[in-house]
């Protein structure tokens, strides 16, 4: 017989805790899992509270145990009070009075079984009552605890979106999985694009509500981009298009059950119907300067509000000759299908959209990487 490796019950032990906290506790997580556990502690449902825990928490991702902890409030010694609640609230309801006032004795004697209308009718009020209670009153206090701000919302709202982003490729090859996990919480430019989509920083019309509206994401790759702006409800719609069909189809199996498409075409010759917002992701410096030229010219024709460049800067010293290098391995290597490369002033680029009646902004996008790229905003004026 071969002995389990040295540790392995501890190390699946730990990853079994892990999964059962379901993440870092934010005020946000803490609050919901309180607000989950009491809704369901006080149900007269005896006996099933920590199956009902494990299959609401579980799925999404909150705290099991804390939620466990909050459904215990209806212990042998609370739980007749918290029944005689509910009968009284389902007969106020019910009769417009309350019922005689109920013994504990009474309660023991006669059972509940009279009351079982009024039980159900009171659950329905009371349940979602003390969960609002009690989730306000965790949010609050952990939040002051911890001295939550804004900044930790979004980093914890982010990480909700790179989760539910990355499950979605977790059925596609595990080289796929890890490059959109690494590319969800190490490209700066996703959570500058997810910015943008929540319109921080947009000083103009922008997609009306959902954010970016209609977006076309040309050179959308594998569509994690895209994909992540419907999950934050950073957009309305993405229509993807790339030349690479094996990257396409790992998109589109990601994205079933969104409102998106993505689809097998030339770049140079995409879109063709108009857009609220149109991406340009890491694509531009693979074409010629003609060819550039005329992608913007129809893009700026097509976009209603904004258009979104990422390139290279190739006047940022060694971060532009390191990008250089970079794309030129990975272009040689046939990671990225681009043919060669022609990389230009990012000024030429802002003077194209200009034309077309775009103001523009020009913003570092390299954030922890050794790169020069820089972020282009053009909104119409």
């Amino acid at each position: 017989m071969i002995d389990a490796p040295a540790g392995s019950w501890r190390t699946s032990f730990h990853t079994a805790w892990r999964r059962l906290r379901g993440g870092e506790l934010t005020p946000a997580r803490a609050a919901a899992s309180v607000a989950i556990g009491l809704a369901i502690g006080v149900t007269p449902l005896w006996g099933t509270h920590l199956v009902l825990v494990f299959a609401i928490c579980m799925p999404l991702r909150l705290d099991v145990p804390i939620a466990y902890v909050a459904a215990n409030i209806s212990l042998p010694f609370i739980a007749p009070f918290l029944t005689i609640a509910e009968i009284e609230i389902g007969a106020r309801v019910l009769t417009g009075e309350f019922l005689p006032l109920l013994s504990r004795e009474a309660m023991l004697a006669h059972g509940v079984t009279p009351f079982l209308k009024e039980i159900a009718v009171g659950t329905l009020l009371f349940s979602p009552m003390m969960a609002a209670l009690g989730g306000g009153i965790t949010y609050v206090m952990v939040r002051a605890s911890r001295g939550w701000t804004k900044d930790d919302d979004r980093a914890d709202a982010f990480e909700a979106v790179a989760l539910r982003v990355a499950e979605r490729y977790a059925r596609g090859r595990k080289f796929t999985r890890g490059y959109v996990q690494s590319k969800m919480r190490r490209d700066p430019v996703v959570r500058a694009v997810l910015a943008l989509g929540q319109g921080e920083g947009r000083d103009g019309d922008g997609g009306g509500d959902a954010g970016l509206g209609d977006v076309a994401d040309v050179g959308c790759g594998r569509g994690q981009l895209g994909i992540a702006l419907l999950e934050s409800r950073g957009a309305r719609s993405v229509a993807g298009v790339d030349w690479d069909s094996k990257k396409v189809q790992e998109a589109a199996r990601a994205g079933e059950g969104l409102p998106v498409t993505f689809t097998v075409g030339d770049i140079r010759e995409e879109p063709r119907t108009p857009c609220d917002t149109a991406l340009l992701i890491d694509v531009l410096h693979y074409f010629t300067e003609h060819e550039q030229d005329a992608m913007l010219d129809r893009i700026a024709r097509l976009s209603r509000s904004c258009i979104v460049v990422r390139d290279l800067d190739p006047e940022r010293g060694w971060r532009s000759r390191v990008t250089r290098l970079q794309e030129t391995i990975t272009t040689g290597l046939g990671i990225n299908r681009g043919a060669r490369l022609h990389i230009r002033p990012i000024s030429a680029i802002t003077r194209a959209l200009e034309a077309h009646g775009f103001r523009t902004e020009v913003t570092p996008c390299w954030q922890g990487t050794p790169f020069a790229n820089v972020l282009v905003v053009a909104r119409r004026r």
